[in-house]
């Protein structure tokens, strides 16, 4: 008999939604281990953000495996987003877990990950919840852009306001018992003759709480005259609002400190060295002596110049720039899809998003309900309109109807958000059909964009080949499964049919049985 461990996981905005609960993934568990007949040791709970492995059940799970780890055979948990949302820290942990001869596993989603095929599979049911943290973090930010270009603070408030409401209910900022002291920090800097710290010790005494840093964040802030400043985002360029805000100084004291503040403090311009566009691995392969950064330069020789990456006295490291550039050349060609595989991994992704079956998708009686609450809506009005209802019961009906057909619009704008999201990894698997040509033909910063999303770490080169500890975890397996294919005529091109029946082994639905999971 097996011996188990189990981990249960929930963050905040988790807490109330169906299927997420603790208890609803405990009992999932430990049906599983009934049908199993696998003996469970411990159950872990947690209620933290899975971007990191800083949670304190994790901890205490963790450490509990390094005391035990002859008698603990596998981890197991309902899905691979209860495990972990960050792909990196994933791998890295399931390799811990490794070291200790314990499987790690999702019940509801079993892979064998001594199938290369399903390694892949991992990736991305590792990567899905990372790219969805990071589209939530794309509208969070664009909805602030959007409040801030019509005039309004949103997020923490500078002292001096409090975050209040007006009358339409959104945010707006309101000053509170400190906003008269904070006008008379300035107005006592805007004398010249007080230093700061000689003003927020003044300030002190008058009961206003803050240091001396702060301090000067309040003075440089311009918030506090009535304007917003929006930071350059993509394609939008900086830009300052006036705010709807209640300010609390007059622009013209702002001005005035500013000058005051910068008397005397020449502005020391700090001239950056541009990375020559010859380079653009400077700074990302590493010296296998020393482990540094190689540097990378040009000498001329008798009849033209020669160019390395090299690196300082005495470790003497040097490669060829043509070398290297071939060396990486062959790298990137590992680690574009070819076609067959990307139009299978994005027929994985969206239907593993959208939920094409019966239980998600929208079938006609979903609008056939929509149509009759609509009508519904528009018949009680016509009744209150004709007052054979009155207000009360106008109110309770339209409340109850409204109430629904919300629900029903929530779950297509869920499903839009899958396809949104589906659309994004589209996309993303199109441009690794052709990484090379998208690297070679990007400017300099590009590249070095690009080289950033494949390496979270640098790497080395050695025997004529990329190597290093540490790479997006995706491209590792595209790369493991472009290795598998080569040299096999018949199937440099594979079909849809012939990888999909690899995959199928595990599955897009949730399995009935666990399979193990190998190193």
């Amino acid at each position: 008999m097996k011996n188990v461990i189990l981990y249960t996981r929930v963050s905040t905005d988790e807490q109330a939604n169906k299927g997420y609960s603790l208890r609803d993934q405990e009992q999932k568990l430990l049906r599983h281990c009934d049908l199993m007949e696998y003996n469970v040791l411990k159950v872990y709970c947690d209620d933290h953000s899975a971007k990191t492995f800083k949670r304190p059940a994790f901890k205490e799970l963790l450490e509990f495996c390094k005391k035990n780890r002859t008698k603990v055979d596998q981890l197991l948990f309902v899905k691979w987003d209860r495990f972990s949302r960050n792909t990196t820290q994933s791998y890295n942990m399931i390799e811990v877990f490794g070291s200790l001869d314990i499987r790690v596993n999702a019940i509801e989603q079993p892979l064998d990950l001594s199938i290369p095929e399903q390694g892949l599979m991992l990736a991305v049911y590792l990567s899905m919840p990372e790219v969805e943290n990071h589209r939530r973090s794309l509208n969070v930010k664009s909805g602030i852009r959007r409040a801030n270009k019509e005039g309004r603070y949103v997020g923490s408030p500078p002292k001096g306001y409090d975050l209040g409401r007006d009358q339409e209910g959104k945010p707006l900022l309101m000053p509170n018992g400190d906003a008269q002291l904070i006008k008379e920090g300035f107005e006592l800097m805007a004398l010249g003759i007080f230093s700061q710290k000689e003003v927020v010790i003044k300030l002190k005494s008058k009961g206003l709480g803050l240091s001396k840093t702060s301090f000067s964040r309040i003075l440089r802030n311009s918030i506090y005259h009535g304007e917003i400043q929006i930071k350059a985002f993509r394609d939008e360029p900086a830009m300052t609002i006036k705010g709807i805000h209640e300010p609390l100084i007059t622009k013209e004291l702002f001005v005035k400190v500013q000058g005051i503040i910068d008397a005397g403090k020449p502005q020391l311009g700090v001239s950056h060295k541009k990375i020559n566009g010859k380079f653009p691995l400077k700074g990302f392969i590493l010296c296998p002596e020393c482990l540094k950064p190689l540097r990378a330069s040009s000498s001329k020789g008798r009849k033209e110049y020669y160019s390395y990456y090299h690196c300082k006295s005495p470790c003497n490291t040097r490669y060829k720039l043509e070398e290297v550039d071939t060396c990486f050349d062959g790298f990137l060609e590992g680690i574009s899809l070819n076609g067959a595989t990307e139009k299978l991994l994005s027929k994985m992704v969206t239907d593993k998003l959208t939920g094409l079956n019966s239980e998600t998708a929208l079938g006609p009686k979903h609008y056939e309900e929509k149509s009759k609450l609509k009508k519904k809506m528009e018949r009680v009005q016509d009744l209150y309109i004709e007052e054979e209802m009155n207000k009360e019961e106008y109110l309770n009906a339209k409340k109850r109807y409204a109430k629904e057909l919300e629900r029903l619009n929530e779950k297509e704008l869920a499903i839009e958000k899958k396809k949104e999201l589906a659309n994004v990894y589209k996309k993303g698997f199109r441009t690794l059909l052709d990484f090379n040509d998208l690297f070679h033909n990007s400017d300099i910063d590009g590249k070095r964009k690009l080289l950033g999303s494949i390496f979270p770490k640098n790497f080395q080169i050695e025997e004529n080949s990329v190597r290093t500890a540490d790479i997006n975890p995706l491209l590792l397996k595209i790369s493991s499964l472009n290795k598998g294919f080569k040299g096999n005529k018949k199937r440099d091109r594979p079909e849809i049919s012939e990888l999909s029946r690899v995959v199928q082994k595990a599955g897009l639905e949730p399995a009935r049985t666990l399979l193990p999971i190998g190193f």
